[in-house]
């Protein structure tokens, strides 16, 4: 357009009669036109298959002589979203059915109609690739679709229209011949006695200053105390581990698990360590002629309970953390025991090969130690003459750290 602008500007300076300058662009439309080729429906569908490798087929019922498409060469190079594009302007429908595309009047549906016809649905199986049915199932439930998966052929049954069949198709490629993105995660789960580390304290110092160090220091405060530092994140694998080695092999600090976990892009992994207790939920005294006692149980998981959800993006991990951790206050056995419950859910961003240190957790147990003379210990009354109850209250932290690779 700009260079006809120039043109005309060109050639009114020289001072050319009008007449003379409009035939000229006259003569020129006819050449830029004439460039441009004229193909019935059947022969724009053979362009668009040679240049796609696709096949595409037209239903009976057109008439390809009655749709025309303008393309600068015989041999265009135009995609299929083109295509559609282009097809469903002219009012058909262009629809994927298995391994091949179908050009198609879409229904006449007579809007005075009192009863409307609506587009029939039919049974259709799509064989997968890859473990995507949730995807699949997930794209149905945008049409209020389900879908049934067929474990042994790895493939969905569903009902529908044949339009919402062929964008279901379409679109399950660009996932189904993916393999799912998956990442590894390493927890950590420590206990620091904070009561034992008061009354070792002279000789923790000493064991310190023989493999002090600016990392040490900081991983070892890290898991002490984690207040005093400005980031719970490192990258410094093999250092951290050598110190958490240091200090369960000296006492300092416990390594109660540490498990592998795997988990697929935006798919949730469990782990828990917990005590499954008994506790009294009810208890009803009967007294007819004699007096009788029913007691109702029930169980309860208490320990450390986490969930992890990865989001990949690229080299980032958003990582969905829910942490629940529920402790006994108390060892003594008793049917209505005493709980306490801490709770996180937060989400963090990593990169693989960074460590994230969950620390802080204080909790403070109650444990009764009991000694005396054998035998006599354990008989009632008896028990309080030859026997000695001892309560202690024990503070520590619990660290959860969780490594990302």
């Amino acid at each position: 357009m700009m260079f006809l602008k120039l043109l005309i500007l060109n050639l009114m300076t020289k001072e050319i009669p009008m007449k003379k300058i409009i035939a000229f662009l006259v003569t020129l439309a006819l050449t830029i036109q004439a460039d441009q080729i004229k193909n019935n429906l059947l022969e724009f569908a053979n362009i668009v298959s040679s240049s796609t490798q696709s096949e595409i087929l037209i239903s009976g019922d057109i008439n390809p002589l009655d749709f025309y498409f303008f393309t600068p060469k015989e041999t265009a190079n135009i995609s299929l979203q083109i295509f559609k594009k282009m097809v469903e302007l002219q009012g058909l429908r262009f629809l994927k059915l298995g391994s091949f595309y179908y050009v198609d009047k879409p229904m006449i549906i007579d809007e005075n109609a009192t009863n409307k016809e609506e587009e029939p649905e039919n049974l259709y199986y799509i064989k997968l690739k890859n473990n995507s049915h949730k995807e699949i199932d997930a794209m149905l439930n945008q049409y209020d679709k389900n879908s049934t998966y067929i474990s042994q052929d790895n493939a969905v049954v569903f009902k529908s229209t044949d339009k919402i069949y062929s964008e279901i198709l379409s679109y399950s490629d660009n996932f189904d011949n993916k393999v799912a993105k998956q990442v590894n995660f390493k927890v950590t789960i420590l206990e620091t006695n904070l009561s034992d580390l008061k009354s070792r304290g002279t000789k923790i110092n000493s064991l310190i200053k023989g493999v002090d160090s600016v990392d040490f220091r900081y991983f070892f405060n890290l898991i002490t105390v984690p207040y005093t530092q400005n980031t719970n994140v490192t990258n410094k694998s093999s250092q951290f581990y050598g110190v958490l080695n240091f200090l369960d092999t000296n006492n300092i600090t416990k390594i109660k698990s540490s498990p592998f976990l795997v988990a697929k892009n935006n798919t949730e992994v469990f782990f828990s360590n917990v005590k499954t207790i008994p506790y009294l939920t009810t208890s009803t005294n009967i007294t007819n002629a004699q007096t009788q006692q029913q007691s109702n149980y029930s169980y309860k998981d208490v320990g450390l309970k986490l969930t992890l959800k990865p989001i990949i993006i690229n080299d980032n991990i958003d990582v969905d953390i829910h942490l629940i951790f529920e402790n006994l206050l108390s060892n003594s056995d008793t049917l209505t025991p005493t709980t306490s419950k801490k709770e996180l859910k937060s989400t963090y961003k990593l990169k693989k090969g960074d460590i994230l240190v969950l620390s802080g957790i204080n909790q403070e147990n109650e444990i009764t130690y009991t000694s005396g003379v054998p035998l006599l210990k354990d008989i009632w009354l008896l028990k309080y003459l030859f026997s000695t109850t001892k309560k202690e209250f024990v503070n520590s932290i619990l660290t959860i750290t969780i490594e990302v690779f």
